[in-house]
């Protein structure tokens, strides 16, 4: 039998007394998300590599969403107090179309709908050009359910840049931080760029930034003062002093420790320092989105992008499980 979704449950079923996170997840179709609440952490996926492809990467990151499930879903369930009080739901993945444009308004459409009901949304590419439509797709639930004033920042950890121009009109995974910045939704000087390289970015593309105000961290400014996390942890906390809406996205090819992504790294972060910098994200309540893209199984048949990446989402759900404990 082949994993899907759908068929979590069955694939997943611990033994008595083992339960695993894939009985946990509910697969519930999108008409009936609106049963989800504050206490409900919520997946969706793009299964779809296209943008990868156009932007000159290598195929593979179609199999991601599904990839990342099979191995969270080995995860055995934890005797944490907080899990049995929250819930999760397997909202599925995007209908993918033979026109790109179609498929992002799909994943905007799914985003919204989801962040909507209050929860939590875990999202999940395909191609980094997805971190887009899943995140401003969030930030248009989040404000057609949220009081008062909100006002919205992403942080991309990610050696690229992301801030190429759309090419006949279309995106690719080169461009989804453009999009971001001139959306109108989220001010641009509110965008941190965590683990930006040098020699992964044209000078343009830095020049870019400078000129919208987005943050640039660069990766060996980072790792050379040491403690990753806290760093990312202050990062965080600076942008969340002006936005109460966060999401946070991790391209995979940001982590040294990956075979199977689009763009293969040589170094990077440890798979050790995402899980913590996860954690932190989960803790934060103002962390309503994460993103995580560029998974290709296929390019690893091994299997250790997806677990790692599994292991990411884990130390998220964690992080924001313990932080609701602690303020209780």
């Amino acid at each position: 039998m082949k994993f899907t979704a759908a068929n979590a449950s069955v694939f997943f079923q611990g033994r008595p007394g083992d339960p695993r996170l894939g009985e946990v997840f509910k697969p519930v179709s999108p008409s009936d998300l609106t049963r989800a609440g504050s206490q409900t952490f919520i997946i969706t996926g793009a299964p779809d590599d296209t943008g990868v492809i156009a932007n000159r990467g290598r195929a593979g990151a179609k199999g991601g969403p599904d990839g990342i499930r099979a191995a969270l879903y080995k995860f055995a369930v934890p005797g944490h107090p907080g899990f049995a009080k929250a819930a999760f739901i397997d909202g599925g993945n995007v209908v993918v179309s033979d026109q790109i444009t179609t498929t992002h308004e799909r994943a905007f459409e799914l985003s919204k709908l989801a962040a909507a009901t209050g929860a939590t949304l875990i999202t999940f590419g395909g191609g980094h050009d997805f971190a887009a439509p899943h995140i401003l797709g969030g930030f248009a639930g989040l404000s057609a359910t949220s009081k008062g004033k909100q006002t919205y920042g992403v942080i991309n950890i990610d050696p690229h840049l992301d801030v190429r121009e759309l090419e006949n009109g279309k995106p690719h995974s080169g461009t989804p931080f453009r999009q971001i910045a001139e959306s109108g939704k989220v001010n641009s000087a509110h965008i941190v760029q965590f683990g930006a390289r040098v020699g992964r970015n044209a000078t343009s593309h830095f020049d870019y930034c400078r000129h919208k105000k987005i943050k640039v961290h660069e990766f060996g400014a980072i790792k050379s003062k040491g403690d990753v996390a806290r760093q990312f942890k202050s990062t965080l906390t600076a942008l969340t002093r002006s936005c109460n809406q966060v999401a946070v996205t991790i391209d995979m090819d940001c982590c040294s420790d990956v075979e199977g992504v689009s763009a293969a790294p040589v170094i990077g972060f440890t798979a050790w320092e995402l899980c913590q910098i996860a954690a932190i994200a989960g803790a934060s309540p103002r962390v309503r989105i994460l993103d995580l893209a560029e998974v290709a199984p296929d390019l690893d048949p091994g299997g250790r992008t997806c677990r790692i990446a599994a292991e990411i989402v884990f130390h998220f759900i964690m992080g924001r499980l313990s932080a609701k404990t602690r303020s209780k």
